[in-house]
């Protein structure tokens, strides 16, 4: 007799496993997985009849959780899988009634962390992006994962009323790559690379595990090339290099930048991130379908039975919830080719 499917959520608060006092009164939980830019989150509801979560129980804002899905009997009998999602710190509890909930939201970058905690003012100068980096990672206690080759110097680099996130963020979105803050890492990354690899699913139209799907592919604020200007008054001379990938169409704007660059090779490099950054988002899918575990942000997935949106996509974005089941939301954008 095939054993019904189940999912649960494992929860430690401040290194107390709370798992079951909160199963009983759990109405629903939601975790949020953002490839980049944006903190990871927590959500959970709670019923309140007896106002014990907002009395006694109340969490303490700032209050560490860890938390972990478990899922049981999904596609064998016995098998247990589960995947953590690493750690959060409380940053809002909302009472409401009729009916009495508590909603508990944690992030995954604390507000009273380093990286978020105050705007602050500093220049340096003759370093480079990862020595930043990671002096802003130890000063938030956190290590730093530096995962590409790219690392930008600067002769001078100023950070002017900016939290310490909001600034890293600045510095990695103008050299083309991407931040994300994981458990106790702070980690930098070229988006390129991770679209190169391998996909870990096919989403077929047939499955009956999908339950919704929209597409958008849009040429609003796209370009088939990128061209690099840039005039050096020092040495007198300028220099210029052109990127078109090799599955551009056959007509369409150029993206023109002046930015500094000392050689025709890193205008050439520099081309290719700007007209990447340009175009990722010029198609976009949405879909939701039945809990699993392997879809996380950062992922390849390849789509099929979808006609002119078949293809290879990265997800930007996978949202776990359990409400009335277990289901898994992703925003996927196409990974583009050549570059």
């Amino acid at each position: 007799m095939t054993k019904a499917r189940s999912a649960r959520l494992q929860v430690i608060y401040e290194k107390t496993d709370i798992s079951a006092d909160l199963r009983s009164h759990l109405i629903g939980w939601t975790y949020t997985d953002n490839l980049s830019g944006q903190a990871d989150d927590l959500q959970l509801t709670v019923e309140d009849i007896e106002q014990r979560w907002s009395g006694s129980w109340l969490p303490d804002l700032t209050a560490t959780l860890q938390a972990t899905i478990f899922r049981e009997n999904w596609n064998q009998d016995g098998v247990v899988e589960s995947l953590p999602l690493g750690r959060f710190e409380i940053a809002d509890v909302e009472v409401s009634y009729p009916p009495s909930t508590v909603t508990i939201s944690a992030i995954s970058v604390p507000e009273t962390s380093g990286l978020r905690g105050e705007k602050k003012n500093k220049a340096w100068e003759k370093t480079k992006l990862s020595a930043i980096a990671r002096e802003k990672a130890a000063g938030a206690g956190l290590s730093l994962f530096y995962d590409t080759g790219d690392d930008p110097p600067y002769d001078r680099i100023e950070q002017t009323e900016e939290t310490d996130l909001v600034f890293l963020i600045r510095l990695c979105n103008d050299a083309g790559l991407c931040l994300k803050v994981a458990g106790t890492q702070l980690v930098i990354f070229d988006e390129a690379k991770y679209e190169s690899a391998a996909p870990i699913a096919t989403l077929k139209r047939s499955m009956s595990e999908i339950k919704s799907f929209r597409a958008r592919t849009t040429s609003v604020g796209t370009y088939r090339s990128c061209t690099v200007n840039y005039f050096s008054a020092e040495e007198k001379k300028s220099i210029s290099a052109t990127f078109t990938p090799p599955n551009a169409l056959p007509t369409g704007r150029t993206l023109v930048i002046n930015e500094r660059v000392t050689s025709v090779a890193e205008a050439q490099r520099l081309a290719k991130k700007r007209l990447r950054q340009a175009n990722k988002e010029a198609t976009q899918v949405s879909i939701t379908r039945t809990g699993d575990l392997r879809l996380v942000a950062g992922v390849t997935v390849l789509l099929n039975e979808y006609g002119a949106f078949d293809g290879k996509y990265i997800i930007t974005q996978a949202t776990h919830s359990q409400q009335n089941g277990y289901d898994t939301s992703l925003e996927l954008r196409r990974c583009l080719e050549g570059y």
